[in-house]
């Protein structure tokens, strides 16, 4: 089963980016070294075809490397051929969107890394000038994917092309479809007292007090912050802009001049100070250190005598899961959405709420293990990524294991792609009818690629 979205790469490899400009009247571009190919006004690179390559060429043979690299190039024209007529039809990448995909993709890298500290070790320069170089890349892959929806945003398919597109699959070549399962968490957090709050705010208090007398803000965030994303980085923060980070954060840093340390403020993830190193435009870099209102024995008790109450009523069919996760879940501060979906864990892949069981994080999988379908776990208490303790219940509502697909289990799936291949035939066409009417030119002479003969056009 096709991926629809195959030829609009994601990989961020070679960042180098060229573009033919035009004076007058349109003259074709002329081959320069480097350049592989030009579609249009866009040119694909070397440098970016052979970091493309390389993603490819693991382990496979001589001939299987030459049809790879063939199909490679075939798709990086045709993203071309995306992006040169997004650029003909003005479509337009809003900033915010750019910052906001850009950000997802660090915080995403982060994550595989173990760290920020982690992440700029492994590329070998700092997050921002990152950020700098994947941002034309990520520009053009927008762009792109813009213009992909643009010529499937009429695209609808029925109940009776979902069954014609299963019953056109050979048995044999039906996929086997992994463990699925659907799991929902319910977490509860301790409350702070007011007493814990004006505490954390006496500490930070002084923290900025020292920091006006002179002291290195840097040092005192590596000493003193309770965030563990910044806490090695001094307190520095990724750059970000507007609506990337929670109200209170935001305001505070739009309204600081560089270089000026804000008075104590709380969000909700506790009370901070804060650093602007710069802003550009609508962006801004800054430093901050987070203190959080820390919980008291009788604090966690509470919490305790709660969570067990909703296991209990969870157990005795007294109340759905749904109601709740809606009723007595504390505000998940990362996934706002995550009481409209009934605390359930997203494929990450389909947004769907049956998942791949490899998806869930380690912890829940072996939450899962010991579950049956319908079944709730005991109340534990677990850590969260920013360093809180919670109580938690993991809801196992369905478990399906590995079978090959079928219309009964796997509809969702099989509608989804089957849209796609629907999807796929449009952009086809598509792709069919405007390479005739587009300077296209492939140097790439040491491939002997079949598929390429029918691009060139004058």
């Amino acid at each position: 089963m096709r991926v629809i979205l195959g030829l609009i790469f994601t990989l961020i490899g070679g960042v180098a980016q060229a573009q033919i400009k035009q004076s007058g009247p349109y003259l074709p571009p002329q081959y320069v070294d480097g350049v592989v190919a030009v579609v249009g006004s866009k040119i694909i690179l070397q440098s970016d075809f052979e970091t493309e390559k390389m993603q490819l060429t693991k382990g496979a043979t001589l001939k299987d490397s030459q049809v790879s690299h063939c199909k490679l190039l075939e798709d990086m024209i045709i993203q071309k051929l995306l992006l040169n007529q997004a650029e003909l039809d003005s479509l337009v990448v809003p900033e915010d969107q750019l910052e906001s995909e850009i950000d997802n993709r660090l915080r995403y890298y982060q994550r595989q890394a173990g760290s920020m500290a982690e992440l700029e070790k492994y590329l070998g320069k700092t997050v921002n000038e990152f950020k700098e170089d994947i941002r034309p890349k990520m520009k053009e892959q927008l762009l792109a994917k813009q213009m992909y929806g643009e010529i499937t945003k009429n695209i609808r398919i029925s109940p009776q092309e979902v069954k014609l597109y299963y019953d056109s699959i050979p048995q044999d070549s039906l996929p086997i479809v992994p463990t699925e399962v659907e799991v929902g968490q319910l977490m509860i957090e301790p409350q702070i007292t007011q007493e814990a709050k004006d505490f954390a705010k006496m500490q930070l208090e002084d923290i900025r007090a020292r920091v006006m007398r002179g002291e290195s803000f840097e040092k005192l965030a590596r000493a003193y912050s309770m965030d563990p994303g910044s806490k090695s980085q001094g307190g520095m923060l990724p750059e970000f802009g507007r609506g990337e980070m929670v109200p209170a954060f935001e305001r505070m840093a739009f309204r600081l001049k560089p270089d000026s340390i804000s008075p104590i403020f709380e969000s909700d993830f506790g009370f901070h100070i804060m650093k602007l190193v710069k802003r550009r435009g609508e962006r801004v870099v800054a430093m901050h250190i987070l203190i959080r209102a820390e919980n008291t024995t009788e604090d966690f008790k509470i919490a305790s005598m709660r969570v067990d109450s909703v296991y209990q009523y969870l157990q005795a069919g007294k109340i759905s899961w749904c109601d709740a996760v809606k009723k007595y879940a504390t505000e998940d501060k990362y996934n706002r959405d995550a009481k409209g979906n009934c605390g359930f864990i997203l494929d990450p892949m389909t947004g769907m709420q049956k998942t791949t069981f490899e998806y869930l994080p380690s912890d829940v999988k072996k939450t899962v293990d010991n579950l049956k379908p319908g079944e709730f776990s005991q109340p534990e208490i677990i850590t969260t990524q920013d360093g809180r303790s919670v109580y938690r219940i993991v809801y196992l509502k369905s478990f399906v294991a590995p079978h090959q697909a079928n219309l009964i289990q796997d509809y969702s799936r099989i509608q989804m792609e089957a849209e796609n291949r629907k999807k796929q035939k449009a952009v086809d066409t598509w792709v069919y009818k405007h390479r005739t009417k587009t300077y296209i030119r492939i140097k790439a002479r040491n491939l002997d690629c079949e598929n390429l003969t029918v691009w060139e056009h004058e």
